[in-house]
């Protein structure tokens, strides 16, 4: 068969070629026309090259942000009780404080009748209980009050005598929350498992990244191999 006989490769030529090129772009058949109409061949490996590095783009920030993460998994997963300490080790003391503004104004007693000072006083009635702003308000200063108990004691998986203090600071409904508690490390099997699927997740990610990056190189191995243009053939493939 000659170089360009019916426009197509010799067999030579096209076995060098698929021995090159990823299975999904082998062929069977290699014309003439594969390497100078659009898209080339040369084109569409460089698409699929830009393709892949845009994904092992967006896989890394996606790893990235799972390993930040984690901080925010201990945290969520350490158990708090407001009992004294049991079967556990106490390693001291833990508390934070924020300010804060809800969106009540009272007379800035605790004990008077402003709304703030009414729910303190009162924390079963569903005023306190179903204003979300107050609510998710107590839930991020308790994520930063063991976040800080991680950070301060690494080892902490508990929290025992935990409680919590408001008061406000004069009437324009800014309100101070402090929150303490003892931190310990005891038997907590829910920061374990919670631990070893994030980990998982980041192994499963990492391998994948390391597919994609591996394949990306092939591509660009590849794209410097094969021929650009027809005249280039016998140059790259042989004959």
């Amino acid at each position: 068969m000659g170089l360009f006989s019916d426009n197509e490769h010799t067999l030579g030529q096209i076995e060098n070629l698929n021995i090159m090129l990823p299975e999904k772009f082998r062929k069977q058949i290699w014309l003439e026309s594969d390497f100078k109409s659009e898209p080339s061949l040369f084109n569409r490996l460089d698409e699929a090259s830009r393709v892949s590095s845009r994904s092992f783009g967006l896989e890394s920030e996606k790893l990235k942000v799972k390993k930040e993460s984690i901080p925010k998994v201990v945290a969520m997963n350490i158990r708090i009780f407001n009992t004294v300490p049991f079967d556990a080790e106490q390693l001291g003391m833990i508390d934070i404080g924020v300010t804060t503004k809800f969106s009540a104004n009272s007379s800035g007693d605790r004990f008077a009748n402003g709304f703030v000072g009414y729910a303190i006083e009162n924390a079963i009635d569903d005023a306190w209980a179903k204003n979300n702003i107050q609510d998710n308000t107590v839930n991020e200063v308790k994520l930063k009050l063991l976040e800080k108990c991680r950070i301060v004691y690494p080892s902490s998986n508990m929290i025992f005598n935990y409680d919590i203090d408001f008061r406000e600071t004069g009437s324009s409904g800014n309100v101070f929350i402090y929150m303490r508690g003892t931190a310990a490390v005891g038997n907590n099997t829910m920061l374990t498992k919670a631990l070893d699927e994030v980990k998982k997740e980041i192994e499963v990610m990492e391998s994948g990244l390391k597919m994609k990056k591996e394949n990306i190189e092939h591509l660009q191995d590849v794209k410097g191999r094969i021929p650009k243009s027809p005249k280039e053939i016998v140059k790259y493939l042989g004959v």
